[in-house]
Order: structure tokens, then sequence, then C-alpha cells
């Protein structure tokens, strides 16, 4: 059994609700000082509830106004995590693959337009299939990550073959084109398509064409366990109600292409740089990537408007890691956000840091306890739940277990971890960073909940209730 580690005593637990709004009229990134404080302030609570460990960079205009660790790297051996501390980066690693797919059509080695059926005649299907669908997730082909088998053979070593080996023989899920379907299948066969092009490694054309060039010399690709860097982070999942524990163990190279690439915030910001210039990629096909193919989706990329803004943003979470990277392409700026905690916290840290960026109103969060419920109301939760048309999976079902004081989620008999309570109702699942409101009927009865989405758009996702 994983050691569980509590970074904070439960005592200081944050509680993460919208309590104060704080409408910032100056503009703070004028003097470091005040902006630096202002991060620390809103970054704080998720350090403290265990949700967030590791780096946030900013900037705008060229300059770095925020680069610092957050939390422990290692919390075993008591490391903090500073600006140079590599996290493994998760689907950021998309856009590296897709940026290496574009400098081959650059150089005339193939087209977007180009078959799949090229590069694996025998591939089922593979001519109605093009590079273009895999870059934009409309092929329609299933993503491996759902499969059972997954998780056990993620455990060990993978070619690319290989990989392909575990959804070639499956059905489309729909017809080619016909609209966006994430699936991490479609960057496993652009990074095999890269290598049979190139006729070398994903990870050296990755080093050789964007990584060298720019400097990024703590990025790259781990072909096998030992070629991980030293100064990497260890990777940690949330478990009882406060604790951490050492996330399963991964062997990256199952997630070549789509999400094996390691780097640090110092590295990705000049990856950023290195978009606003040709130093990797004309500017006619930077603008194809980030041109909206479908719905919000570029190369690699999601295309999209914050606060009236226009982002390119990515992000990503795998076993014991989550990422955000997010462009503000008018203004100049961007923000990175590298967590070495299996939790969704970056992907609602972002819009809380966005506005202290730009000095617009943001929520600021305080710090009272946690609620301890007793057996008999947590018990009143337990039971199965269907989720409506509208979550990410729809029809989704979840069951809800009571037992040692705590509820848990279980949404399979190997992936379920237990809910925070906040109150009466209303939990937080450090998971996915959402907030859990519970309904009850006229007699007090429990019906179903509501799930509050942590992404920009606070969406909301209503259960269709207990399952009989």
């Amino acid at each position: 059994m994983n050691a569980v580690f509590k970074p904070f005593p439960v005592i200081s637990l944050i509680l993460l609700s919208a309590v104060l709004a704080m409408t910032c009229k100056k503009d703070f990134t004028k003097t470091s000082s005040d902006f630096e404080a202002r991060v620390d302030n809103y970054a704080l609570p998720f350090v403290k509830a265990a949700g967030f460990s590791g780096t946030v960079l900013i900037a705008k205009g060229g300059k770095i106004l925020v680069n610092k660790g957050y939390g422990k790297a290692d919390y075993e051996w008591d490391i903090p995590s500073t600006p140079r501390t590599v996290f493994q980066i998760a689907s950021i690693s998309k856009s590296f693959t897709a940026a290496a797919i574009m400098i081959l059509a650059e150089r005339g080695l193939l087209s977007v337009e180009d078959p799949l059926a090229r590069f694996l005649p025998d591939y089922p299907r593979g001519d109605e299939i093009t590079i273009r669908h895999l870059l934009t997730h409309t092929s329609g082909i299933p993503n491996v990550n759902d499969f059972p088998e997954y998780s056990r053979e993620s455990r060990f070593p993978h070619t690319l073959e290989q990989i392909i080996g575990m959804f070639k023989g499956r059905p489309l899920e729909q017809e080619p084109g016909t609209g966006y379907r994430y699936s991490n299948s479609n960057y496993n066969l652009l990074a095999y398509i890269i290598e049979n092009i190139s006729g070398t490694s994903y990870g050296d054309f990755l080093r050789e064409n964007i990584f060298e060039p720019l400097g990024m010399d703590n990025t790259g690709h781990p072909s096998k366990a030992e070629t991980m860097p030293p100064q990497r982070a260890s990777g940690y999942a949330p478990t009882s109600q406060i604790g951490l524990e050492k996330a399963p163990y991964l062997d990256w190279t199952i997630k070549t292409g789509n999400g094996s690439l390691y780097s640090t915030s110092e590295d990705l910001y000049l990856w950023d740089r290195a978009l606003y210039s040709e130093k990797i990629l004309k500017k006619e096909t930077l603008d194809r990537i980030f041109t909206p193919h479908v719905d919000n989706v570029g190369y690699g990329w999601f295309v999209r408007e914050r606060s009236g803004r226009r982002v390119t943003a990515i992000n990503g979470r795998s076993p014991g890691f989550a990422s955000y990277l997010e462009r503000y392409i008018d203004d100049d700026a961007c923000i990175i956000i590298l967590s070495n905690i299996y939790t969704a916290a970056p992907f609602s840290m972002i819009e809380g840091l966005s506005a202290i960026l730009f000095g617009e109103e943001y929520t600021q969060l305080e710090t009272p306890k946690y609620e301890n419920l007793e057996d008999s109301i947590l018990a009143e939760y337990a039971g199965a739940y269907e989720f409506g048309p509208d979550f990410y999976r729809p029809g989704s079902r979840v069951s809800v277990e009571s037992k040692d004081g705590q509820i848990s989620f279980y949404w399979s008999d190997t992936y379920f971890y237990p809910l925070l309570p906040l109150g009466k109702d209303k939990f937080l699942d450090r998971m996915f960073w959402a907030t859990i409101l519970f309904q009850r009927d006229d007699l007090g009865e429990v019906t179903g909940f509501i799930w509050k989405d942590p992404d920009e758009f606070q969406a909301e996702k209503r259960s269709t209730g207990k399952i009989p």
C-alpha cells in the first residue's frame, strides 16, 4: 500500500468556495512585489488543500512577472518545487507533436490531407482518415486510454506499433470528419507518421528540430524509464480526505505522441516565445495551427476567448501530473502551470490567475476548516447515480459509498477516490476540482447531485438521480 502524505494539517484545510470578490482596477504587474503577493495568495489555498503542488510562470510583454515553485517536488524526501523542477506535461505534448507534423509538411514530405493509408496501408478505413482528422480529433478512432486493458499495459514499455495494435482493429466511433471526439490514439498515430517519414525516433526528431534550436535543455521524451531526468518531480494522487499518495507507476512510452513529454515552466516559456516568431515554423503555418478547424480546435491547441481576449491554450492530466499553458496572443502574455498532483486544480486556477494578470475581478478564497459529517448523514448519499446526456461521457455511472467516516466516488472497481466535505450536501472532488452539490426532495431524501465543473466556463452537470 502506498504511503499517505499530509502536506498540511487538516485543521488548516482550505474551504474552496467563492467568498470574497476582489476588483482590481490597478495594473499590479507594474509593481512586481504586489503582483507576486496576489498570485501567492491566490495559489496558497490550492496548495494547502493538497490539490496543487508545482510551478507557476506568468509573463507579459516578454517579461517574466512570476516564476516560482509551490509545495514539494518530492514529499518523501521533502524536496521543494522550483522553477527548474521537471514535470510530465501530459497533453501539452500534443502541441509539439502537431508542430513536428507541420515541420514535415513545410518540407514537402507530407500534407495534412494525406490519408492514413499512405503510412499504414493496412489500417482499416485508412483511406478515409486524414492527418487533419488526427490533428483535430475528428477521425472517429477510439481512445486507447478507455480500453479495460490500458491500465495493465501502461505499466510496461511499448513501441508505437504495439500501441497502435491495441486500437487498430476496433470500429470507429463516428464517421471521419463528422465532429470532434477526443482520442489520444490520434496522436499515437501522428507520432508513428513522424517516425515513418523522418526515419528517426519521435523523441530524437523533437529534440533535433524543436528542443535544441530553442534551448529547451530540460525537455524531452523518455524512450525508457532510465532516461528520466533526475530533477523530475514525483507524481501524486489524492487519497483520504486530505492526503496524498504516490501515483500508480506508468511507463510513459505508452503515451508517445499524446502525452509522454517532460519539461519545465521555463522551457515552456521558450516554446511560447518561439510561437511568436518563425524560429521553428513559418507564420502561415502557425496561422493554420491556431485556426479553429472544428469547434474551437486547432492543430494540437484549443483556440477560444477568455474575458474578450483571444487565447490559444492546451492542458493535460496524466497519473501524478496536471498542466496548463494559456497564451493571450493579442496581449503577448502567457500563464504556465505545472503540477505533480493528479487533480484538475490548474484548470480551476487559470481563470483567477488570468484575472490577476489583467487587473480584472477575481475571487479570493478563504481558509476555514472543513466539516466532519456524521456517519448517518454520509450514509444518505450512498447509492448509484447516472449522468445525463450533457456530461463529458453521456450516461456515465458513478457509485457513492460511505465507509470509515467518509464518502468516495467509485467510477469503477479500480478507479475511486474520497470526496472532501465542505458542509452538508456540499463536497469537493479534488481529483477533478469540481464541487458536488447533492440535491434533496421535499421529504429530505437525496435524489441526485449537481457537478460544478472547475473550468473557465463553470459548467454545471446534473446527474439524472439515483439508480434504483
